[in-house]
């Protein structure tokens, strides 16, 4: 009887090897759901991180009565005198702020040496912007409430005081952002409206930054062709 008991209890050859079969064809079609998945999850991480950067470096002008700017790698990764973005360790990172000091004839809006700078810990994790760009895929119009001047779809719709394209904007100390030229030459209330923009192959996020310093995170529904918060 145990030897009987043994030959209809195991497994052959041939149903293990069916059975591995199933598992890795199964595995296989799940894979690139889990992949997405990931990849989706970073993209609201990076949406997520940069709302917080605009809280921040606006709690922060009105805490330090200081200047502080919101900087993005959209285009060379630079601040406007052309030094690289890079966190406290040198770690280049996506967004950056500075902390400029008190308004007056001693800020150049330019990252200096013995300046403060800060970004969200999640910038600094490796591969955080893999398969996250800059910009919008889908969308075809900025996010409502976006009132800057620049292409959304370079992910920054920030202008600087004339106007121009640019990959950053001010705090003031009263909480009001504003743009700015390379010159650092600031422009009045409303110039810092705007938003950030960041995209995957299936979504994109945008940041959007009041002419007063409120933010609105919205997704874009492409189904319904709209952005949603």
């Amino acid at each position: 009887m145990s030897g009987i008991w043994r030959q209809r209890g195991g497994f052959t050859i041939i149903e293990m090897m069916i059975a591995v079969g199933i598992v890795g064809f199964v595995a296989a079609l799940a894979l690139p759901s889990w992949r997405q998945f990931q990849t989706n999850q970073r993209l609201r991480d990076v949406a997520r991180g940069g709302a917080n950067m605009v809280h921040t470096a606006r709690s922060q002008a009105i805490t330090t009565g200081n200047n502080h700017i919101l900087y993005l790698a959209t285009a060379g990764g630079t601040d406007a005198c052309g030094n690289p973005l890079v966190d406290a360790q040198g770690t280049p990172v996506p967004m950056l702020i500075l902390d400029d000091g008190p308004p007056g004839p001693g800020t150049n809006c330019c990252i200096d040496a013995g300046e403060r700078v800060l970004t969200e810990p999640i910038f600094t994790r490796p591969g955080v912007m893999d398969n996250v760009n800059w910009g919008a895929t889908f969308a075809a119009a900025a996010a409502p409430g976006d009132g800057g001047g620049g292409d959304y779809t370079t992910g920054s719709s920030f202008t600087d005081a004339n106007g121009n394209q640019a990959r950053w904007v001010m705090f003031r100390p009263d909480g009001i952002p504003v743009g700015f030229t390379a010159a650092c030459v600031t422009g009045q209330i409303g110039s810092g409206a705007g938003g950030v923009y960041v995209t995957n192959v299936s979504r994109d996020y945008s940041i959007v930054v009041t002419p007063l310093g409120g933010t609105q995170v919205n997704s874009f529904e492409r189904g319904a062709g709209v952005w949603v918060n």
